[in-house]
């Protein structure tokens, strides 16, 4: 019975992070961009991602009420090529303790509410409330009467993502069709997937990643600097069920340029990053995941 409660509640864990299914509780994916110039610098960088999740079962409180925790890491690796290693940072950390609460209001419509506090660092200083960066997001989801794979809502996100204390709408759409699913958090991602098989699926990603960063300070006046990064990706995607409940997933595509600002103590770009980005060019992604089926 737990496993069916976590398909559901699965779906609202991927705010703000590169969502890849909308059932899979378990994964270990590698993300990688080659080199891609900047447009304010002359020089360029290369950026890869190793990220593992893992989603627990939920913590049942009367009869409407579930909460479910989530646990992520992420580790952001950069080489840069002709760009000074004082100012811009190597190795970026992002570890995130995150909750969702499931109300159940009647039996087509639920409430959700998630919590979440990430630690975003590069470890050069010592740890302390700079690092934590809390959002929380809350939605309200109907299930339509006459179809049971059709989800939908709307919400509002208060984060700190893109930029400080950032508070914006969600939007949220899930279809299930016999040979095809639709999956959607707006702005977060979007994904449209062909399933001929049950071992076998295809079809189209795109994904939105951002955040805020506490960096080693470089400032003469000796003030904290933060980065800002942001990334988005368009591109095909495959998975393939090779073991039990286990998956291959991949993707290969487009990074359209990418936000890269250092900013000041109050969280203000700094004049010579303003408009700087990553330009766009390849990005991949492969990764193993452990899917639960739809049955329970």
């Amino acid at each position: 019975m737990w496993k069916k409660s976590l398909l559901t509640a699965f779906s609202f864990i991927q705010l703000g992070i590169f969502a890849q299914t909308n059932n899979d509780p378990l994964y270990i994916n590698y993300n990688f961009f080659p080199s891609r110039d900047m447009k304010n610098f002359d020089g360029s960088s290369t950026y890869s991602q190793i990220e593992a999740n893992l989603f627990l079962p939920g913590i049942k409180i009367g009869e409407t009420t579930e909460i479910f925790t989530n646990l992520n890491y992420k580790s952001n690796s950069y080489g840069t090529e002709d760009l000074p290693e004082e100012i811009f940072p190597e190795q970026l950390h992002d570890i995130r303790l995150g909750f969702i609460v499931r109300h159940k209001i009647s039996e087509n419509w639920e409430a959700i509410l998630a919590p979440r506090l990430n630690a975003r660092t590069d470890f050069k200083e010592e740890f302390g409330k700079r690092d934590l960066f809390p959002s929380v997001h809350m939605l309200g989801l109907r299930t339509a009467p006459k179809n049971p794979n059709l989800t939908y809502g709307l919400g509002i996100s208060y984060n700190n993502e893109a930029k400080k204390n950032l508070v914006i709408p969600l939007a949220f759409l899930q279809y299930q069709g016999e040979d095809f699913r639709v999956y959607t958090i707006i702005p977060s991602f979007f994904y449209f997937l062909m399933t001929p098989t049950e071992k076998f699926e295809y079809g189209l990603s795109v994904n939105l990643e951002a955040g805020l960063f506490h960096v080693d300070r470089f400032n003469m006046d000796d003030s904290p600097n933060y980065l800002a990064i942001q990334n988005t990706t368009i591109a095909p995607t495959i998975g393939y069920n090779f073991f039990k409940n286990f998956w291959f997933n991949a993707k290969a595509g487009y990074a359209i340029p990418g936000k890269y600002h250092m900013l000041d103590a109050d969280f203000e770009v700094l004049p010579e990053f303003e408009k700087n980005n990553l330009k766009g060019g390849f990005y991949a992604n492969v990764g193993v995941s452990m899917r639960l089926k739809n049955q329970p």
